[in-house]
């Protein structure tokens, strides 16, 4: 496990049973709230949430629809609170790369607020075009913050830092990773303290 990802497994880990009342659960539930509102469903999908931490983005998105609920998370005590809370769902401890699943099985992918985490962000994409069935989606939910915060972020902070964040990006940096990595059709928007994306395979 690189040394980034092995900081977020530990962050989370010492965060997962409080989360929801933590800082940061309260920052990214404005980011859950519109994955939910604005994600389209059908019975049967099947789902799955990387970075899934206590699964509670799952939770919501399995009201709208009979899914098939998939959660993966690194940090150990996130899947046990995910477990604990949502017994009927499947979680498991596995990382974003590369993904345990196989070829065009998965109709939906969803990370939110996770991604600047990921130490492999290109892998990651093109893992979600190998198993993401044909016309499957991307949902990606990120921190919207603007070009002078992002440059100290990336640039001074999350090198001294020890919670794992590795690079926030812009809107225009979402959407080409995707396009470059072979997505049919982007779409990103910005909406008060969140980036949003949207991809097809």
């Amino acid at each position: 496990m690189n040394r980034k990802t092995e900081e977020s497994r530990l962050t989370y880990n010492k965060l997962a049973f409080q989360y929801d009342a933590s800082r940061e659960g309260k920052y990214t539930k404005f980011h859950r709230k519109e994955l939910s509102d604005t994600i389209d469903l059908r019975d049967g999908n099947i789902v799955l949430d990387v970075a899934c931490g206590n699964g509670a983005l799952l939770r919501e998105l399995s009201k709208k629809a009979n899914i098939q609920a998939n959660g993966i998370d690194i940090s150990e005590n996130m899947i046990h609170a995910a477990k604990m809370r949502y017994p009927d769902m499947n979680f498991e401890i596995k990382p974003s790369y590369p993904l345990a699943w196989r070829e065009e099985s998965i109709d939906l992918i969803t990370v939110c607020c996770a991604f600047h985490h990921f130490e492999n962000p290109r892998g990651f994409i093109q893992e979600c075009r190998r198993v993401l069935k044909k016309n499957g989606i991307v949902y990606l939910a990120e921190p919207n913050f603007g070009t002078i915060m992002r440059f100290f972020a990336n640039k001074f902070w999350f090198r001294f830092s020890k919670s794992g964040d590795v690079k926030l990006y812009s809107k225009r940096e979402l959407e080409a990773l995707f396009v470059h990595c072979g997505f049919q059709s982007v779409q990103a928007y910005r909406k008060g303290r969140g980036l949003f994306l949207k991809a097809w395979r």
